[in-house]
């Protein structure tokens, strides 16, 4: 559970090759406002396009939109810890593991520190490398490693096997990758990548700008909840694996008349009290390729239903 202070954290994971700097680059571009911090072990490490760049010294890129890109070297928590202490302070971090990376040792570290949470971890993965990868006796416990840590799964560079109905065959049986969100050129929305964590979410017009916004690999609808609502509870059901939901959050009114916000993304799941006035409601996301209404609203009909 994250202060209300805290900065979220994605922690971006994937071996080499499959597609992380393009992500990256993709979600400054569309950072719209947001103040994103890049973080990454070394300026060698991430190459971000030179159109984006305003200023560079030895320790911060300054990039367009008031996002930075920064180097944290050997001290990860350090790096943390200044871009927190900042005046103007970024709206998420996006950290960079490198290729060989274990991201939950990373989140290990991350909540070592009160100014920083982990909100996510995202792993890319290259479709026409994985099997293979998964295969090599070398490198096999590393790329399983990341994937089993994710909360989300992009399995990128999808253009180059869309024919391929063995590796799709593969995938739907593969027990982790079956929830894998196929992308190309690391293409994916920034409220599926970051969290829709910006907005008010719980209006019909919302949801309706969250759907019109996104690819037609996603569908979102706004669920509102009972009168009164056990939020950890329903958290908890928001992360069930056969749901297929993708991102969740919004708010409910708990047994004891205090207002939560509740939110989920993958396996993972938070709860806060909120001291701010919101009405009930969340936005639900899921994707397509596993789009089943009637079993979501039968599973989640103790908890509330979706908007008309």
């Amino acid at each position: 559970m994250s202060s209300l202070s805290a900065i979220p954290v994605t922690i971006v994971s994937g071996y080499l090759g499959a597609g992380k700097t393009t992500l990256v680059n993709n979600a400054l571009r569309k950072a719209n406002g947001l103040k994103l911090a890049i973080l990454v072990n070394e300026f060698g490490n991430l190459a971000i396009d030179e159109d984006l760049i305003i200023a560079q010294d030895d320790n911060m890129i300054s990039l367009a939109g008031g996002c930075i890109c920064c180097s944290y070297g050997n001290d990860m928590l350090l790096s943390l810890k200044e871009l927190a202490a900042l005046d103007s302070k970024p709206d998420h971090i996006i950290l960079e593991a490198s290729g060989v990376a274990i991201p939950s040792a990373i989140e290990s570290s991350i909540s070592l520190i009160p100014e920083c949470f982990t909100e996510s971890i995202v792993s890319i993965i290259d479709c026409e490398q994985i099997q293979d990868q998964l295969n090599d006796k070398y490198i096999s416990d590393t790329v399983l490693s990341q994937i089993e840590s994710a909360d989300l799964i992009l399995a990128n560079k999808a253009d180059l096997i869309k024919n391929d109905s063995s590796f799709h065959d593969w995938r739907e049986n593969h027990d982790v990758l079956s929830k894998a969100i196929m992308v190309s050129h690391s293409e994916i929305d920034l409220d599926i990548f970051l969290g829709i964590t910006r907005q008010d979410l719980t209006s019909r017009t919302s949801a309706r700008k969250i759907e019109e916004g996104h690819t037609n690999k996603f569908w979102s609808k706004v669920f509102v909840p009972r009168i009164s609502v056990d939020p950890i509870k329903f958290s908890n059901a928001l992360t069930q694996k056969n749901l297929f939901l993708v991102r969740a959050k919004g708010h409910v009114l708990g047994p004891d008349d205090k207002i939560y916000e509740v939110q989920s993304v993958g396996h993972r799941s938070y709860v806060e009290q909120t001291e701010k006035e919101k009405l009930p409601g969340l936005v639900l996301i899921g994707t397509k390729e596993h789009m089943n209404f009637d079993f979501l609203s039968q599973s989640l009909k103790e908890f509330g239903s979706f908007s008309a």
